[in-house]
């Protein structure tokens, strides 16, 4: 158990003050960040040690590190004090980056903040519990009493495929745990060659802009796109926009994510909770919890069956597949089963 002293109160004080953080929402009211984290701090004294822990202890992939550091995310504090919807106005962070974010910050025991309507639902939760309590009581005492053994048999078998299940599904968990850190930030022939280590990070080299080039901006909490010489193509109108890939541009709206071509025309409803962006024909999309892969048309290409589905890279994808792992080949939509 850690203690809430004045040292490591000086020591926000001072990492706040060098720190300063601006955040718009869709009401134009400034999330006020300092006061967020030191109210969460103030809360939350037994973890202020592990609040107060640098992102870089996280383990993150690049991606989502990068996205957090261009929006002024730098300690476990600042990450706690958030909703899932808040994370989404950081620019580049999505659902998926924010459940990668939740699993790193739980080896600390640490979680995002619950918004009101999640609170306003686990009580009344809590105050329909006691009466579907005395409904089922009542079922309960209804039941025939010449059929109390053979109920008790049918209980004890019941519990003991419950507790079965539940000690093969926390093996499961665990297994796609390891999995899942194992393999963050790494390419599949990384994967195929059973490397270990995470690679060496580089500088990106940006392609120059052309007279090709579509450049995303940002205006009142909504996004567009101007050419290289900033003249406006595509009106900001989306709450998030990514880059055009292969003629296509993923946006959202209203929560749901689809595409557009360099016209602005809709080519692909806003129908999917999760996207990539297309390469070599294909993208990976997600509906509820399951993915699969659409063509430039909006076609379904492969089954939404996978819990991942990753883009397309030198004809492979990695996907996985309740507790299995594999290879996608891009010619034949084949799977190769680690």
């Amino acid at each position: 158990m850690y203690s809430y002293n004045n040292k490591q109160s000086a020591k926000f004080k001072e990492y706040m003050a060098k720190n300063k953080f601006h955040y718009k929402n869709n009401n134009k009211k400034k999330f006020d960040s300092q006061g967020a984290v030191q109210k969460f701090l103030d809360a939350n004294k037994e973890k202020s040690q592990d609040l107060m822990r640098p992102i870089e202890e996280l383990g993150l992939s690049e991606a989502t590190y990068n996205a957090l550091k261009i929006g002024k995310i730098n300690i476990v504090a600042d990450l706690a004090c958030r909703t899932f919807q808040q994370m989404y106005k950081i620019q580049n962070i999505g659902k998926k980056n924010c459940i990668e974010i939740s699993k790193a910050m739980a080896k600390f025991g640490v979680d995002f903040a619950k918004d009101d309507a999640q609170n306003n639902n686990n009580a009344s939760a809590g105050q329909n519990q006691p009466q579907r309590n005395n409904q089922n009581a009542d079922r309960r005492e209804n039941n025939n009493q010449g059929g109390k053994n053979s109920q008790q048999l049918k209980d004890n078998r019941d519990k003991s495929q419950n507790n079965k299940n539940k000690k093969q599904k926390g093996e499961n968990d665990s297994l796609n745990e390891y999995l899942t850190k194992q393999y963050a930030g790494m390419t599949w022939a990384e994967i195929l060659m059973g490397r270990r280590q995470r690679p060496v990070v580089e500088k990106i080299e940006r392609p120059p802009l052309t007279e090709k080039s579509l450049i995303k901006f940002c205006r009142k909490g909504k996004w567009g796109y101007k050419d290289w010489k900033g003249n406006v193509i595509v009106p900001p109108s989306y709450e998030e926009a990514f880059g055009f890939f292969e003629e296509r541009a993923c946006v959202e709206k209203d929560g749901k994510l689809g595409y557009i071509d360099r016209e602005n025309n809709l080519v692909i409803d806003f129908k999917y909770d999760c996207a990539t962006s297309f390469s070599e024909g294909l993208a990976s999309v997600t509906v509820g919890e399951k993915s699969g892969y659409i063509d430039q048309d909006g076609n379904q290409i492969v089954d939404f069956i996978y819990d991942i589905a990753t883009p397309f890279s030198d004809g492979k994808a990695i996907v996985r597949q309740n507790d299995r792992w594999g290879v996608l080949n891009r010619d034949n939509l084949s799977v190769f089963w680690r």
